[in-house]
């Protein structure tokens, strides 16, 4: 009878392991209220020209798209077996896909900076700064975000806990928070004439060393391969996140009188992103491994784990629209949290299904579109509702 209960009990909680993993990796979103602090910190230099507030939301759904691939193909491939949990002697797999983020962090950089000057019509005397403020930024972000997101993979997988579930709900905290750092950082070296140098000067050597990697793995088959699949995606991303970049400095006036908006935005966006990063994760390794077909009825066979993912997030939420209360002492500050969550959650969702099964049947690595696409859609619409609420309700 003893054993019968034990039995009971143990599979109840791998019943909820997918809640118990996604509250653990979720509750490091709260981290995003510190990256919206220093961004609500430094507003009037993030004011200063109109391409430096445009540019933000595009750094921040940039990094975690790209942040997004290499934790994908980290969790799938150590399910998978072609990565091992260790940084010194991995396989070339590895090491390609580490090469292929450094290569595509550059892309990303300079399609930032011309979007950016585009999207606010700056003048082409401009475009040099913005470029090398792009670049740097990027490539400061990437000297800690790329080993970062290793390092939780190979710790979360030796420890038992479930890649799919951790590894990218922890690091985009930590990338938007970094992000936000290396964004304020390079805007503060932008506005002085030595600091406007240095800036030059590292993105010339980004330049260089994306040079020498290229040279060193373009024989390499998931090197190419990479690129290949991910430029696209990365050029999609990049582009449609301009969106939010306008969408943001439309409602600049509404949100500099509302205290706190600033700081719950990266984590609102960031939440509800990692819960639709978590359940395409779960959906491409059930992929790969064969324990789920592709077809969009299978979508059924995952409401559990939709539910404690859904679940999960509510919880941080509430505490999110808490804080937006407790700050700017109004109840739309509460509400507009609860009611992104509500309508954009069921969207992203499905969207990161659909797209897992249709890239799948394509013969494509999912992992290099599920993440970089959903969290495009969800930054992109969260943004576009958040601004709308804000506008309709103040």
């Amino acid at each position: 009878m003893h054993n019968d209960s034990k039995k009971s009990s143990n599979l109840a909680l791998r019943r909820l392991q997918t809640f118990r993993d996604s509250m653990f990796s979720l509750s490091f979103d709260l981290g995003g209220l510190l990256a919206g602090g220093i961004l609500e910190s430094f507003t009037k230099l993030a004011l200063r020209q109109p391409w430096c507030i445009a540019l933000y939301p595009i750094v921040l759904t940039g990094r975690g798209a790209l942040n997004g691939i290499e934790a994908a193909r980290i969790s799938t491939g150590l399910h998978l077996g072609t990565i091992k949990p260790s940084f010194r002697r991995n396989t070339i797999y590895y090491y390609s896909i580490v090469a292929s983020m450094v290569t595509l962090s550059l892309f990303m950089s300079v399609l930032m900076g011309f979007l950016s000057c585009l999207l606010t019509r700056s003048g082409f005397d401009e475009l040099p700064l913005i470029l090398s403020t792009a670049i740097s930024s990027q490539t400061i972000a990437v000297m800690l975000i790329i080993p970062l997101t290793s390092f939780v993979g190979h710790e979360s997988f030796r420890r038992g806990l479930d890649p799919d579930a951790v590894i990218y709900p922890i690091t985009s905290t930590v990338a938007d928070i970094w992000a936000t750092s290396s964004y304020v950082i390079s805007l503060n070296l932008a506005f002085n004439e030595l600091g406007a140098i240095l800036l030059q000067l590292i993105s010339i050597a980004t330049v260089l060393f994306t040079l020498i990697v290229v040279i060193l793995f373009y024989r390499e088959k998931e090197f190419r391969n990479t690129l290949r699949e991910s430029s696209l995606t990365i050029a999609s991303v990049t582009l449609v996140s301009s969106i939010s970049g306008f969408a943001l400095s439309s409602a600049r006036e509404v949100i500099e009188s509302t205290p706190g908006i600033l700081t719950i935005y990266p984590a609102i966006i960031d939440t509800i992103g990692d819960c639709a990063a978590i359940f395409g994760s779960i959906s491409t390794t059930r992929l790969f491994i064969g324990s789920m077909r592709p077809f969009f009825s299978e979508l059924r066979s995952c409401y559990g784990e939709i539910a404690q993912i859904w679940g999960a997030g509510l919880f941080y939420f509430l505490i999110y629209g808490s804080l937006g209360f407790a700050v700017g002492g109004k109840f739309y500050a509460f509400a507009i949290p609860l009611l992104v969550y509500g309508v954009i959650f069921p969207i992203v969702i499905t969207f990161a299904f659909s797209l897992a099964i249709l890239t799948f049947r394509r013969e494509l690595n999912p992992d290099n579109f599920i993440i970089p696409f959903e969290t495009t859609l969800t930054d992109t619409t969260s943004t576009l509702m958040l601004a709308a609420l804000l506008l309709t309700l103040h």
